[in-house]
């Protein structure tokens, strides 16, 4: 009785050993099976043996062209592997694998987005990301850096969606574009900072060198080229993560992925740029103050800039706009800030009208024969005074 009772329950769990792979009898195991122990041993020759035969018996195998195509790969052969990735993307919808000699309806979407992810993981070498200019010694993004940004993808399913670049939010609408695109740089640097793909002493360190990009009033301008384009931050950092994964399986070498990822910051903030941007124009006018203030305000609310940082690039802009109306008196470096913030507000309650200052300029030598209404404008830097009617 004991001994039926026995039978009974090696029977009962028999299907589990062999699905779970434990049994060490090779006749229980499969083509597929024996592929996937080389692999995992990182024996590839026999691995590829293996997968080879499975292919041969069911030519929709997804274990043993993911193992065949892992295995070529891991040896240096990128062609062969390409091929059986290929094949992985043509499998039909649940398709009957085995692997233990467990038989399982296999949803193939999870495997062919694996497979399609490492063909595009091989391309990282024949579509390069960045390229340096000889002459200025710039370093750009290419073509390929750009091509996710709001291009069409088809699922799997046949469903079509688009990866549109996000828009900047916090008021940037008021920039030009080479403005927004320097803005955009310092944004997506500081995603990649708070994700872990930078680190903070690298975020600092490119901050500090092209801070003038922001504050062109008070520091030394960017790295020439900041005002150029630059791909989506969700873009780099799907770049870098291939970058990673193709470390992993040895796509490429660990040289080659810190290279790669250096040029990539060095497109988007130069960390010794060996030429800088020009440097940019003092305000105009009145307006073109209040402009400049308005955008350190919108700065310091995306935390891109410091409270002090944004103080000192404030009074900078009002010293420059009361020096461009004549407008500095003695004691400029105390009262000017409270003085011009006032003027600016007036102004800009009616943006159409410029200020009375200006009128007056105008309108001088339309008036010639007005002898005494030229010495009016005199009173002006000694009142401290902007009206805009």
């Amino acid at each position: 009785m004991n001994k039926n009772i026995k039978t009974k329950i090696i029977y009962a769990f028999l299907p589990i050993l062999l699905s779970s792979g434990c049994s060490n009898l090779n006749f229980w195991r499969s083509n597929t099976d024996e592929a996937t122990l080389y692999w995992t041993k990182g024996d590839y020759e026999n691995a590829i043996q293996y997968a080879n035969k499975a292919i041969k018996d069911n030519p929709e195998d997804a274990y043993a062209l993911m193992i065949a195509a892992n295995s070529y790969e891991a040896l240096g052969y990128p062609n062969q592997s390409r091929r059986y990735y290929e094949d992985m993307l043509m499998i039909k919808e649940n398709s009957d694998v085995g692997i233990f000699n467990s038989i399982k309806k296999l949803p193939p979407d999870t495997l062919k987005a694996a497979a399609l992810q490492r063909l595009r993981d091989m391309e990282l070498k024949d579509k390069p990301y960045t390229s340096v200019n000889p002459e200025t010694r710039v370093v750009s993004f290419t073509d390929t850096a750009f091509k996710q940004d709001n291009q069409t993808v088809k699922t799997m399913m046949g469903d079509e969606f688009t990866l549109a670049k996000s828009e900047i939010k916090g008021g940037l609408a008021m920039l030009d574009e080479a403005d927004k695109n320097v803005v955009q740089r310092f944004l997506t640097f500081t995603k990649l900072r708070d994700e872990k793909y930078v680190t903070p002493k690298e975020w600092q360190l490119r901050r500090t060198i092209n801070l003038g990009g922001l504050l062109p009033y008070t520091l030394e301008p960017a790295g020439l080229g900041l005002d150029l384009p630059s791909p989506s931050a969700d873009t780099i950092i799907g770049r870098m993560n291939a970058l990673r994964t193709a470390l992993e399986m040895r796509t490429i070498t660990p040289r080659e992925h810190a290279a790669e990822r250096e040029m990539i910051l060095e497109a988007l903030l130069p960390s010794n740029p060996f030429h800088r941007m020009t440097p940019l124009a003092p305000p105009k006018d009145m307006l073109e103050g209040a402009t400049a203030l308005r955008r350190i305000e919108m700065l310091k609310n995306l935390a891109l800039i410091t409270p002090e940082e944004a103080d000192n690039e404030q009074k900078a802009i009002n010293k420059l706009v009361y020096t461009k109306l004549g407008m500095d008196g003695d004691n400029l470096d105390q009262n000017y800030t409270a003085s011009s913030s006032s003027c600016i507000k007036k102004c800009l309650a009616q943006p159409s009208c410029p200020c009375c200052q200006q009128q007056t300029k105008k309108k001088a030598p339309v008036k010639k024969k007005a002898a005494p209404k030229k010495k009016a404008p005199k009173k002006a830097p000694v009142k401290q005074e902007c009206k805009c009617s």
